[in-house]
């Protein structure tokens, strides 16, 4: 509370004297703009990501540059997004060598792998998330900012982020940026898929699928519905068979074995669970774990079909084959695409609409296009290796390299080693990327105790591939690390207990794991 009586204490004290770029501080649009900047202070605890930020009729309100937070004369580091990558940069970055400006729909990270417990009440929202100010303290000091805000645009030559909060535009210029805002789920243009389905990427829509959940069973229950509407309301469609579908499964099956058998043993009878893949469920991992999955999920009860799904109603799933499939609840998780944000950048893109980036993470635009950059020289053999993934292959001009930005996780890629839209990418990246900036501005006069070693370009080490079944089962894959040898692989209790000890110590704080200790 002390840095936010600062902050506001610091607006009182300019009032009336003149703000370079125009406006007048003390003037209603500058109030407001202080007002929303006092609403979005850390110390408000969680927030909620806004949803009116995609009205068009914003776009036509006054644009006014931010003179806050307050500035120290270090470079100013701003990162869009608080996901995977920009949590763990801002962790490792140095606050002693830079300010810090944070710009994100929310003011915490999620731990997304610990989002399907949330959707049946094994864990509540607040175990699964840590507050960003949690993640770097420093984040509270008067220098430093997060802003609950939605960002529109970048301008590489003024060297400012356009962003939007609760109908206020504003500007915040950078030294350096790091754009972190992760996907989306991708919806493959399939038509009533936004309208009629859940997606599972966020806190707000695990709780609404745990919503949803308890609200059919609850009306399924009711005296005289007819039995075609009850069984409707209790069927449960999951479209896609990654990790993310198959471990809702379990979850779902464990609270229908576990719970609902106990209070509507009718209901829990009648409750079904389907998983539709258009390819091979779990098709990251090797074949024999993929084999003992199906088999373990269609022993427990789930359906298992194989097929493409052509159009979504209200209540109704249809297949390109003409099949039906009715459900109360359906759940997409079919994959992730690029946001609206991502591609209305002016900078290079992959063929699946992610940011180019080169071996150190910086974001590369073509050269034609003005945007201030230096030419980074391309070899033909780099060209080459553009093709590896047909999907992820950049445009085959010449590239260059835009000043002071950066991107990390899944709205970015770089085409001569295309990574997968994964957690543990986004995580290594943003470690990677703190210490290179934490190496650019280490003097060894000024921080002698500090030993800091010039980061060389991004190298990814696969940690393995883990999923969690239900029923006291799951399956892990880990990689050797020596090329032409295969992946280690578990499956049962044992791949089970590592899943839930490598996720409960990868939670942080020791309140966070003996919160989520005590609800499993």
């Amino acid at each position: 509370q002390t840095d936010l009586y600062l902050f506001v204490a610091n607006a009182n004290a300019e009032e009336g004297s003149s703000a370079e770029g125009g406006l007048t501080l003390g003037s209603s649009a500058e109030e407001s703009y202080y007002a929303a900047a006092i609403h979005n202070h850390p110390s408000f605890g969680f927030l909620a990501p806004y949803s009116k930020h995609s009205n068009p009729a914003a776009s036509n309100a006054p644009v006014y540059e931010s003179k806050l937070p307050l500035s120290t004369g270090r470079p100013r580091l701003v990162c869009l997004g608080t996901g995977w990558g920009g949590a763990r940069l801002l962790h490792d970055i140095d606050p002693k060598l830079y300010d810090l400006t944070v710009i994100s729909m929310r003011n915490h990270m999620v731990f997304t792998p610990l989002l399907s417990s949330t959707c049946v009440g094994t864990l509540e929202p607040q175990a699964v998330a840590v507050h960003i100010t949690d993640i770097q303290p420093a984040l509270f000091k008067p220098q430093n900012h997060v802003l609950i805000s939605e960002a529109l645009s970048v301008c590489s030559k003024t060297k400012q982020v356009e962003a939007v909060s609760d109908g206020i535009h504003f500007k915040v210029p950078y030294d350096k940026l790091v754009i972190s805002t992760g996907s989306q789920g991708s919806t493959f243009g399939i038509p009533g898929v936004l309208e009629h389905t859940n997606f599972l990427r966020d806190l707000h829509q695990a709780e609404a699928i745990r919503s949803k959940l308890v609200d059919n069973i609850s009306k399924a229950g009711i005296p005289g519905r007819p039995a075609k509407e009850k069984q409707t309301l209790l069927d449960i469609v999951i479209v896609g068979g990654g990790p993310t579908g198959v471990e809702v499964a379990g979850e779902l099956t464990d609270f229908i074995e576990q719970d609902l058998k106990r209070m509507y043993p009718d209901r829990a009878k009648a409750m079904r669970v389907t998983i539709i893949e258009a390819k091979e469920i779990l098709g990251t991992f090797d074949y024999s774990l993929r084999e003992y999955a199906a088999q373990k999920m269609s022993k427990r009860g789930v359906r298992l079909h194989r097929g493409i799904v052509q159009k979504v109603e209200a209540g109704k799933l249809t297949l390109q084959d003409g099949e039906e499939f009715t459900f109360g609840l359906c759940i997409w998780s079919t994959g992730v695409g690029p946001t609206t944000f991502i591609s209305s950048l002016p900078f290079a893109k992959t063929g699946a609409g992610r940011l180019v980036v080169d071996s150190h993470l910086r974001v590369l635009a073509p050269i034609e296009l003005d945007v201030g950059v230096t030419h980074i020289p391309r070899e033909k053999k780099e060209e080459e290796k553009f093709s590896i993934l047909a999907e992820e292959k950049a445009t085959e001009q010449p590239l260059e390299i835009v000043p002071h930005m950066y991107a990390i996780g899944d709205c970015c890629a770089n085409p001569s080693h295309p990574l997968p839209a994964l957690a543990q990418v986004a995580e290594q990246q943003g470690r990677y990327l703190a210490a290179s900036l934490n190496y650019e501005r280490y003097d060894p006069k000024e921080m002698p105790r500090k030993k800091l070693t010039p980061p060389g370009e991004f190298v990814y080490k696969s940690l393995g591939n883990m999923a969690n079944l239900g029923g006291y089962a799951g399956i892990l894959q880990l990689s050797r690390g020596r090329p032409g040898v295969g992946p280690l692989s578990f499956s049962g209790l044992v791949s089970w207990l590592a899943w839930r000890s490598a996720y409960l110590t990868r939670l942080g704080s020791i309140r966070k794991r003996m919160l989520v200790a005590f609800n499993w």
